[in-house]
């Protein structure tokens, strides 16, 4: 018997079984065929069986001590290829001995390159948006749609101007196509791309969309900081909307929880007013305890004996008080 290293197409590794599935992809009709047989090409060019199905490998060009072999990896590409197909389909070819007419066969049945198929691919593309998609499963269908419509109508390239000029058209084709389809939370970072010169590659641009993805996602999941200042805010603006009465004093303006007539006076008291009229005093003695800002401080002796005259000048005709002048306090001025 012939030896047989492994890079020879009749190599077998003693792992290759005939029940293998060599990808997980399943042919189910014309509307899937592209991509189906673009990932068995790959799965067979890794497992150096391509030439079993395109041609290039027959049995006629081996000699006779190795075709017994070539009926065995014949067997096991036939086989591959029959795992990878829906039941329907498979069972319609399990008669056939060469792999390479059943490839054939499969393509002139379900490789429909056609008018119909272009639009429908186009069509797809123009109307495929993220919605509810993260953008990696977004840019996943769309780079899927693109693939197929490559290997449908494929671009030739060269090293010459027209073609270079052609490539950089299709791939600006294409960015463009893939920031139209994104949410609108990405509209910023979109119209940064969109003013970068030169424009960079969909790549690039999904790499950019990908990290902005990832930091909304982080912010939405943080707290908020200046919420404990909204509720500080909201709370001061309460104490200072009280517009209802002291249960001990009277007076409008404040609770008796804050009455400076229970509590004392604070450290920073002062009048602010020279004169007026009793009422307005008294008045004017609430607001001073209520808006004063620094102030020398009181006894509480002093305190009590304030508040003893400002009682009594309730009793006092308005004349009287009038002639009476300012109120003075020794060495600190008018209050």
């Amino acid at each position: 018997m012939v030896d047989i290293d492994f890079h020879h197409p009749l190599f077998l590794h003693p792992s290759d079984t005939p029940g293998t599935i060599l990808i997980s992809h399943r042919l189910t009709g014309v509307e899937n065929y592209s991509v189906w047989s673009r990932l068995l090409r790959i799965a067979l060019l890794a497992k150096n069986k391509l030439g079993f199905v395109d041609g290039d490998c027959r049995r006629s060009t081996y000699p006779d001590s190795l075709r017994a072999q070539w009926d065995r990896c014949n067997a096991f590409v036939l086989s591959w290829i029959l795992n990878t197909m829906s039941p329907d389909l498979s069972t319609g070819l399990v008669f056939a001995s060469d792999s390479a007419a059943v490839w054939t066969d499969l393509k002139d049945h379900f490789s429909k390159v056609d008018g119909s198929r272009i639009f429908f691919l186009h069509q797809s593309i123009a109307h495929l948006t993220q919605g509810d998609a993260t953008v990696s499963s977004y840019f996943t269908q769309l780079k899927l749609l693109w693939d197929e419509y490559t290997a449908l109508v494929p671009f030739f390239t060269c090293d010459c101007e027209v073609a270079q000029q052609n490539s950089s058209h299709l791939h600006q084709q294409r960015l463009f196509q893939f920031l139209m389809g994104l949410n609108e939370t990405y509209a910023a970072v979109r119209s940064q791309i969109l003013l970068m010169q030169p424009l960079p590659s969909v790549n690039r641009a999904y790499s950019m969309i990908v990290q902005e993805e990832a930091q909304q996602s982080l912010s939405s999941v943080l707290p908020h900081a200046s919420e404990p200042i909204a509720l500080l805010s909201t709370a001061s603006g309460n104490r200072k909307k009280f517009n209802g009465t002291c249960d001990f004093c009277k007076v409008k303006g404040h609770k008796k929880e804050s009455c400076y007539r229970l509590i004392g006076l604070p450290p920073d008291f002062k009048f602010n007013r020279k004169k007026a009229s009793p009422a307005a005093l008294t008045v004017s003695f609430d607001d001073s305890l209520l808006n004063s800002q620094s102030a020398p401080v009181f006894a509480p002796q002093q305190y009590s004996e304030l508040l003893e005259l400002l009682n009594k000048t309730r009793t006092v005709p308005a004349p009287a008080v009038n002639c009476a002048g300012s109120l003075q306090w020794q060495d600190e001025g008018d209050w």
